[in-house]
């Protein structure tokens, strides 16, 4: 009896649990663990693939904003389209990674929000919304990135994964920022809320995704709702912040005109690290200890931002808050505590001032710059609002959109530039025109290699002509294979039916 006892014993000791390593077996059962898991949801957002690094490479980089002359031969092949499909590549791999990381666990909240005991159902509606809104930022990414792969909507193991090509993939995000939307408040009433997903910020990325799938119809309704949205007491929520640099700095976060804003922290936080963003780091002044200069700003941009004058005859404040360059007129401002004389630096050349502490800090580093992410701004939704008026042929209503952003840097009313005329009602006219005013709006904020494809920038021979003009790395272009970016290699061989994208091996 002892013996059997003793067996016994052991057969229970093999079957506890270990309260340090639960599984999802014992974690999904509470309604803190529904909390704990959207919160843990938000954090692919700051991964290295994502909004902490590699995005901000790929979509400013790869377009004709910006090229490279890393000393990391890698870092270059991202910029003038000879990349390779190489796990090695560290862009390739983590993106993709990172990506799905944050649909997986997404999807884990969604697959346990129902079943988990709630003391409010509004909480529990609340949560879904976030998990929605989070998968479909990873299916965007996914579509604009790689332009093929795996959906899935469920946090189970899939023995047979099914391969959608990018619009698919795009409706697919579509399908969750509408679900989203349903679900999320248009402002959250804690203070402690702050900086969670929205309803505006559902809305404010399917106007990005309706725009990409040339749904302009849909692009006008979704802008619609989002302007007529209003605050606790009454005004519109969403505004443009009187100072255009509000948007880069953390002196202003989560203003009135920011609708989706990645969160980000200088330096660990409770011992919690990767809370700060390196986009500073790596596309910023390469002054000794700041940047690398692994991405580079083209002086295209600095050339489209001095075509026009404010009111009053000035430069467009725009670009002092965009770029770092020599200025003849302004030789003793600082950057990190130094000139731009003092520093060495290039006066031929440009670089990202966006996101920078410049004039905070006297270097950049990993884990200091805890600037948030403006990833959806309202001047970005005006000007999407006129290029769906315009692709609706009601090009003359589309000029009090661009006005309003014009207005906000002292630039004269569209229809009296004495730079842009001629234009009038002419559809095409005004198309080229705001391409040129998200580039002056928008500059380095990750937006342009996706609007160079929504306008078909990438399909033609003339258009690449064109690229070229403006970038030069565009000559390794190659039409139906630059478009995409690399699938990792070791997930064509991990993933069922998933293939290389075309050009790739």
């Amino acid at each position: 009896m002892v013996l059997l006892a003793a067996i016994l014993s052991c057969d229970d000791l093999l079957d506890l649990t270990n309260p340090n390593a639960q599984d999802t077996t014992t974690f999904w059962d509470t309604e803190q663990d529904l909390i704990d898991g959207i919160n843990a949801a938000y954090r692919p957002l700051r991964f290295n693939g994502e909004y902490r690094r590699w995005l901000h490479i790929l979509y400013v980089s790869r377009s004709d904003e910006g090229y490279s002359t890393s000393p990391n031969a890698t870092f270059i092949s991202y910029s003038n389209f000879n990349t390779v499909n190489d796990d090695g590549a560290e862009a390739v791999l983590y993106t993709w990674l990172d990506l799905y990381k944050g649909i997986f666990w997404a999807n884990q909240v969604l697959d346990n929000a129902p079943l988990v005991s709630m003391s409010s159902e509004e909480l529990r509606t609340r949560i879904a919304g976030q998990a929605y809104f989070l998968r479909g930022v990873g299916y965007f990414n996914v579509a604009g990135v790689y332009g093929r792969g795996a959906i899935s909507l469920s946090s189970y193991v899939e023995d047979d994964p099914q391969i959608h090509e990018q619009e698919d993939i795009y409706l697919q995000a579509q399908r969750d920022f509408e679900e989203a939307a349903k679900r999320l408040p248009a402002y959250w009433e804690n203070p402690d809320d702050l900086g969670r997903i929205t309803k505006g910020a559902a809305l404010g990325m399917l106007v990005k995704v309706a725009a990409q799938l040339h749904q302009w119809e849909k692009v006008k309704e979704v802008c619609d709702t989002i302007f007529a949205m209003k605050n606790s007491a009454g005004q519109a929520l969403y505004s443009l912040v009187p100072s255009y640099r509000d948007n880069f700095t953390d002196i202003n976060e989560n203003n009135a005109e920011s609708l989706f804003e990645v969160q980000f922290m200088s330096g660990p936080v409770n011992g919690v690290g990767q809370l700060s963003h390196e986009r500073a780091k790596f596309l910023g002044l390469p002054a000794s200890g700041c940047s690398y200069d692994d991405a580079t700003a083209s002086n295209i941009i600095k050339a489209d931002l001095e075509k026009e004058k404010t009111a009053d005859g000035k430069v467009d404040p725009r670009l002092k808050h965009t770029l770092f360059y020599y200025d003849p007129s302004s030789t003793s401002e600082l950057f990190y505590g130094k000139t731009w004389t003092q520093w060495g630096l290039n006066n031929a050349k440009v670089y990202w001032k966006k996101y920078t502490c410049y004039d905070t800090k006297t270097a950049e580093s990993h884990d200091d710059n805890g600037i948030n992410i403006r990833v959806v701004r309202l001047a970005d939704i005006y000007l999407m609002y006129a290029e769906a008026l315009n692709e609706l042929s009601r090009t003359s209503e589309a000029y009090e959109y661009i006005n309003r952003v014009r207005a906000r840097a002292g630039i004269p009313n569209l229809e009296s530039s004495t730079v842009f005329t001629g234009i009038g009602n002419d559809k095409e006219k005004m198309r080229r025109q705001i391409m040129h005013e998200r580039t002056c709006e928008l500059a380095g904020e990750s937006w342009r290699w996706l609007d160079l494809e929504r306008w078909g920038m990438f399909e033609t021979e003339e258009n690449i002509a064109y690229l070229k003009s403006r970038d030069s790395e565009f000559e390794n272009f190659v039409i139906g294979k630059s478009n995409r970016f690399p699938i990792p290699y070791r997930e064509i061989h991990l993933v069922p039916g998933l293939e290389p994208n075309p050009g790739y091996k």
